[in-house]
């Protein structure tokens, strides 16, 4: 039975942003926001924050190492200093000052520490906590509790910050061991890398100064069968690629382009021609409606598309998946997600190089989003699992 066109569908999957430090001095509480922030990160983003001195409800911000000891700095004054308020006030605590709860006068901490509890509440440490963010058109960036309300950028809702002395390190959401490893290389090697690394267990070495030759390594040094040597590291796997999948939606329509041209390799007297296929290239363009929702984390818009043609360094590549044959699984969910046996897609790497908009008054908004590919261009059939 032949089938007829249905649009397709388009899932995406940007290039990770590199991890990005965020310095102290770049706080703006008065906005709730930092000043700066590294490239490749877009509105709406799902991040992973490290020492965030974020304010919840009636809570002290973390890392009371950053907090200041005297009073009139432009830093956090913390809990074991609020006593003083003027420059006439006794520098240690007296007359039954506390801190933390229950210890008074000269029994009282000097410094904030991690676990003390003043007034009931208890100072935090160095937290790992998701957010949203957004950015502005000045490119000052905030967080947000959910996806919807970081795509507004109301002030009202940004997550409180406070002036705590601390760095902090933000990267994509990714799994576990993904967003362990940025962290790891953040707190080693004085901060020098920022990106996944691994030491060899052996010989203590970075295993980006001794590489394995080899991709798919067994992770048991003390195989003799699989003796490779450097090989005793977890393989990594692309399920630590951040961040996930998104599936585009409001799609009109997307086609793509695909040519393998020959190479005439016939010699001088033959009688019949001989040819070879050269590279194989493909580009093409995909069409959509702009309308201005808020999408869970595995949905995006064609707005998406716009952004990534904007960006010209790290983050400008996408991974695409163009659907032809699909529908609704048997599972319940829904065709941007299902897959069924049989289901037909190109997936390839795509770097966006023109859009356009139409704004007829007549009609709907549309953009169009022209792309080429870049490296291997796989056809592949579901399996049809949910």
């Amino acid at each position: 039975m032949a089938v007829l066109g249905s649009g397709g569908k388009l899932v995406l999957r940007r290039e990770a942003p590199s991890p990005c430090i965020l310095p102290a001095a770049g706080i703006d509480t008065k906005n709730n926001a930092y000043l700066n922030v590294c490239p490749g990160y877009i509105t709406g983003d799902h991040i992973v924050v490290n020492c965030l001195p974020y304010i919840g409800v009636d809570q002290f911000p973390g890392n009371p190492e950053g907090y200041a000891s005297y009073q009139g700095s432009a830093w956090y004054l913390g809990p074991n200093r609020t006593q003083i308020t003027s420059n006439d006030d006794q520098f240690y605590k007296q007359g039954g000052e506390e801190y933390p709860d229950g210890q008074a006068d000269d029994a009282a901490q000097f410094y904030a520490r991690v676990g003390d509890v003043s007034g009931g509440d208890e100072i935090v440490g160095c937290e790992e906590r998701t957010y949203w963010i957004h950015i502005d058109d000045l490119g000052k960036l905030s967080f947000y509790e959910n996806r919807c309300d970081a795509m507004a950028g109301c002030p009202g809702d940004r997550v409180e910050l406070a002036m705590v002395k601390h760095e902090v390190l933000m990267q994509p959401k990714g799994t576990s061991m993904y967003n362990n490893a940025v962290w790891d290389c953040y707190q080693a090697l004085d901060r020098e890398y920022t990106f996944s690394d691994v030491a060899d267990a052996i010989t203590l070495e970075s295993i980006c100064e001794d590489p394995p030759a080899y991709q798919n390594p067994v992770a048991n040094p003390n195989d003799e069968v699989h003796a490779f040597d450097n090989a005793d590291v977890e393989p990594r796997s692309e399920n630590q690629v951040a961040p996930y999948w998104e599936c585009v939606a409001d799609l009109r329509e997307w086609s793509l382009d695909l040519s393998a041209p020959e190479v005439d390799t016939t010699a001088v007297a033959e009688k019949f021609g001989s040819s070879v296929k050269s590279l194989v290239a493909g580009g093409g363009s995909c069409e959509f409606f702009i309308d201005r929702k808020c999408f869970d984390d595995n949905t995006t818009n064609g707005l998406t598309l716009m952004k990534l043609l904007l960006m010209t360094e790290k983050g400008c590549q996408a991974s695409a998946k163009f659907y032809m044959l699909q529908r609704p699984g048997d599972c319940g969910v829904e065709a941007c997600t299902g897959l069924v046996a049989g289901d037909l897609f190109y997936e390839t790497d795509v770097l966006v190089t023109q859009t356009a908009v139409n704004m007829r008054p007549t009609e709907l908004v549309v953009g169009t989003a022209q792309f080429v590919t870049t490296g291997a261009i796989k056809l592949r059939e579901a399996s049809g699992d949910c």
